[in-house]
């Protein structure tokens, strides 16, 4: 708030500037909105590939699969419906989840991408296999292999479990009975060749989801820090004065409810002063607001670096700035704020504009008992006006 004219101040009021500043008007609420809403529906497109991505994926793998089980038939191993009976429910699966997607049905849904539906059909598809064709179990198995590495980055921990219990007892039962047994076709030289292109096979699909795993890793640590950046700068905002780097007034007087509150508790002294720069609008009007902004971060750096440690500095508005100092009696702070008053008159003003100085009233007062913040701040600023009509550049105690 400025202080150039003496006059009955009845309120904490922070005037804007005379005339607006030179820089770009900021955009207005519809474009804001405009493009919030265009960035939202390319993230949601982006997505939507992703998730049709992974499906068309799954479907090449029951496809992949497929072939496998076709070639153990022609080598007399298991029967040519095992293929028929994997591919076709997969392919069936993967359509309708693809069609979901594609249609925005899914979005609906607690799991938009149709993952843990797609997990839970290979898991039934592969467990209708080992019961119909034992003979193929350790094919169904290393489908299940993969397709359990892949589920547990999306389900829950308890959908996971259930899976790998049921799973466990499918297999032990189809194998840990009778003559049943989890053996790998190996009577010809054709079986043996299969055998071990499924195993390679399986290896490939393994490592291919555990780089897709770990760029999804990855991608979710840049996002968490980059929310963690975020939050950083919105609380940063929040608590501090972007011009000065100095806390701001909702930080200052959070503060300053703190310390009265202690020195409720204890009986500690406890001195504000609200400090108000001299003839600060006539820097603005007369030599730009860019060298106003340059004397506001030049005057809160020398008070920074002559302020006690235990003293809390920030600006209260506009020209106006809050000196907390705690533990300290009246006598002692009207010395502190007078040290300030000698480290802002030998501050390098020439380097903000030539020939500029810069100096400050202040209003000083002590809590006392039953003080609100509001009341105090009242006194104090009563203090500056009586330092404003006294000349200015003096301090005045309330």
């Amino acid at each position: 708030m400025s202080h150039d004219t003496p006059a009955p101040r009845t309120g904490h009021v922070i005037p804007w500037p005379d005339r607006p500043r030179d820089a770009a008007a900021p955009p207005s609420p519809s474009e804001t909105e405009t493009a919030a809403a265009r960035e939202s529906a390319e993230r949601a497109q982006h997505r939507q590939t992703l998730w049709l991505r992974e499906s068309k994926i799954i479907a090449g793998s029951y496809l992949v699969n497929g072939v496998f089980l076709a070639v153990f038939a022609l080598t007399g191993t298991v029967h040519w419906s095992a293929a028929a009976l994997y591919v076709l429910p997969g392919w069936i699966t993967c359509s309708l989840a693809c069609a979901m997607i594609a249609g925005g049905h899914s979005l609906h849904w607690n799991d938009p991408a149709v993952s843990d539906a797609q997990s839970f059909a290979g898991m039934v598809i592969c467990g209708a296999g080992i019961v119909l064709y034992p003979e193929m179990t350790f094919l169904y198995v290393l489908i299940l292999f993969t397709i359990f590495l892949g589920a547990t980055y999306r389900m829950s921990r308890i959908r996971i479990n259930l899976a790998w219990f049921g799973a466990s007892v499918l297999i032990g039962a189809a194998t840990l009975s009778g003559h049943r047994t989890l053996q790998i076709p190996h009577a010809t030289a054709a079986e043996q060749v299969a055998a071990w292109a499924c195993f390679a096979a399986t290896l490939a699909h393994c490592v291919l989801l555990s780089l897709i795993n770990t760029g999804h890793n990855l991608l979710l640590r840049q996002r968490s820090q980059q929310m963690a950046d975020t939050l950083a700068q919105i609380e940063r905002l929040a608590n501090f004065d972007e011009l000065t780097g100095l806390p701001n007034r909702r930080n200052l007087l959070r503060t300053l409810d703190d310390e009265m509150a202690r020195s409720g508790r204890g009986g500690s002294p406890l001195a504000v002063a609200l400090l108000d720069l001299d003839h600060f609008k006539a820097v603005n009007d007369t030599r730009g607001h860019l060298v106003g902004d340059h004397a506001l971060r030049t005057f809160a750096t020398a008070v920074q670096t002559h302020r006690r440690p235990t003293d809390t500095f920030g600006r209260h508005g506009g020209e106006e700035f809050l000196l907390i100092l705690p533990d300290t009696v009246i006598g002692d702070a009207r010395h502190a704020v007078e040290l300030l008053r000698g480290g802002v008159a030998t501050a390098e003003w020439d380097t903000v504009s030539p020939g500029l100085r810069v100096t400050f009233s202040a209003g000083l007062v002590a809590w006392q008992p039953g003080d609100t913040a509001e009341k105090l701040l009242s006194r104090a600023d009563h203090a500056l006006y009586g330092a404003k009509h006294a000349g200015r550049d003096c301090l005045r105690a309330g």
